[in-house]
């Protein structure tokens, strides 16, 4: 009875916790003077993320007792980084931390109310600092366009005659996308099949060289044909594809 009094005055007192920091403490101490201090930090992989706040979050010093780093709290720190998507955070002894971060990677800018957004493939908002490194990114418009970018990139970047002239990309109705070339013309694209509908664009210029030509807009939309519009005062034109090899009516 007396050993079950004297257990349980220990617990509610708090004497276990206090225990085990003075034991941690104790443990702390003597790896440091066994050699076990913090000399070097090694970070891989860091392209965008700011090197004065990684090192303000990671928060240790040099000389400091290795075991004194919590890498759970350092990688709980880091992952709130907007460039960064997965960071692994470990101690190497006797004396460094390595950090190894897998960063977003800028895949378009987002103009959205009146400001750019870097996004990234899978439509991830990382940021409106510095946007002047990121001036050749893409530009898209749209609701929803950020998550859309990634499968848009896929078959454009497929199709690199259109690729090297695109200069925007706008979502249109949550649905589909529009292309903005560098020229001003337009290019309606289709919802589905857009590989496809890109594949009659290429060879329709490859024969008549129509992306190079002073016309306002080109509707791929229809797997048939390819409507041209010109500006007022000159034809339109319309390939028809009904046949598979494809000719200019």
């Amino acid at each position: 009875m007396i050993l079950l009094c004297a257990c349980t005055w220990f617990v509610v007192s708090g004497g276990i916790p206090k225990t085990q920091n003075l034991a941690e403490g104790a443990f702390i101490e003597a790896s440091a003077k066994a050699g076990f201090r913090l000399q070097n930090i090694f970070v891989e992989g860091r392209e965008n993320a700011d090197p004065d706040l990684l090192m303000a979050l990671i928060n240790a010093e040099k000389n400091m007792p290795l075991f004194k780093v919590k890498p759970h709290q350092i990688h709980e720190a880091l992952s709130g980084i907007s460039w960064i998507e997965n960071v692994s955070v470990k101690r190497v002894f006797p004396d460094s931390l390595h950090i190894t971060l897998k960063e977003r990677r800028p895949a378009a800018l987002w103009m959205h109310d009146g400001r750019l957004v870097v996004v990234d493939r899978r439509g991830y908002r990382i940021t409106t600092q510095d946007l002047e490194r990121f001036e050749k990114l893409l530009i898209i418009q749209g609701e929803n366009a950020p998550e859309n970018i990634g499968a848009l990139l896929d078959v454009v970047t497929a199709a690199p005659k259109i690729y090297e002239r695109l200069d925007q990309a706008i979502f249109v109705g949550k649905r589909r996308w529009d292309l903005k070339l560098n020229n001003k013309i337009i290019v309606n694209l289709p919802e589905d099949n857009i590989a496809l509908a890109l594949q009659r664009l290429v060879r329709a210029h490859e024969r008549d060289e129509v992306l190079d030509k002073t016309i306002k807009n080109i509707d791929i939309r229809q797997s048939d044909r390819l409507i041209i519009k010109a500006y007022p005062g000159a034809a339109n034109k319309s390939y028809d594809y009904i046949s598979g090899a494809g000719a200019p009516i």
